[in-house]
């Protein structure tokens, strides 16, 4: 199996993020037991895959909080788990990741996941969310760049 690259291997490890953090959501084991699951990744694809999980759990809170206050005329427990965590990863890619990655990569690259881990309408739903996120995020990082 060649070595991922580039956004390939990134897009990898988001769905591994997403693989582990769902299976946390549903009640299952630790993130460590999931993601012995993926034991057999290239190194680089498991260390952003943890840095994910790390830090969407580190700040859920604060993206839970977000998600709810953008996704409008959604009560977050309605939205299905699988939309909500790809959400919480691209959010804490804009927001909280080092160096944060630009609202318009984050948001596509969510949508691209829900299109293949997601339900039928997902992709569509996870997109107008997270524009709603990003286009805030991007405002104020243009403005402080100035």
């Amino acid at each position: 199996m060649p070595e991922p690259s580039g956004l390939n291997y990134r897009r990898h490890s988001r769905e591994i993020a997403l693989q582990v953090l769902y299976s946390l959501a549903q009640g299952n084991s630790s993130y460590a037991d999931t993601f012995d699951l993926f034991s057999h990744e290239a190194p680089m694809v498991q260390d952003y895959a943890l840095m994910l999980i790390r830090g969407v759990q580190a700040h859920e809170g604060d993206i839970v909080d977000l998600l709810a206050s953008r996704a409008q005329h959604w009560d977050l427990d309605r939205i299905a788990v699988v939309d909500r965590v790809i959400m919480s990863i691209a959010v804490y890619e804009m927001k909280y990741g080092t160096p944060p990655i630009k609202p318009a990569i984050a948001v596509n690259e969510a949508v691209e996941v829900a299109k293949r881990f997601g339900g039928q309408e997902s992709h569509k739903f996870v997109n107008g969310v997270l524009r709603a996120i990003g286009d805030g995020g991007a405002q104020g990082r243009e403005d402080a760049d100035s």
